[in-house]
């Protein structure tokens, strides 16, 4: 799922909502110029600003909050909207760029 992500992201296809807090995204985040800040314990209040009408992928480091924030957006309406299949750690193990110190945030690169 990273690579189809990152077309979607790149072709202007997806928003990417990044529900890790500000200090995880800071050292580690996909490279992506629409990349937004949601963090999971603040999403049910913020997510009104997102847009329900345009595709999401959902990332965090393994796959494990954003299948919350996923669950949770869709339970507010939200219709197309992804998680990303394994988080950042997916994202890095299939090469793909990287903003910050280039690990997947959990220490385990």
């Amino acid at each position: 799922m990273p690579a189809i992500a990152r077309k979607a992201l790149e072709s202007n296809l997806a928003l990417a909502v990044d529900v890790r807090e500000a200090s995880e995204v800071m050292a580690s985040s996909i490279d992506c110029p629409q990349l937004l800040l949601y963090p999971l314990d603040q999403l049910n209040d913020l997510s009104s600003e997102l847009p329900v009408h345009t595709p999401l992928i959902i990332i965090c480091n393994h796959g494990i909050r954003s299948v919350r924030a996923v669950e949770l957006l869709q339970q507010k309406g939200f219709t197309e909207v992804y998680n990303l299949d394994g988080g950042m750690h997916a994202w890095v193990e299939a090469g793909l760029p990287v903003a910050g110190d280039g690990g997947c945030g959990c220490g385990c690169h």
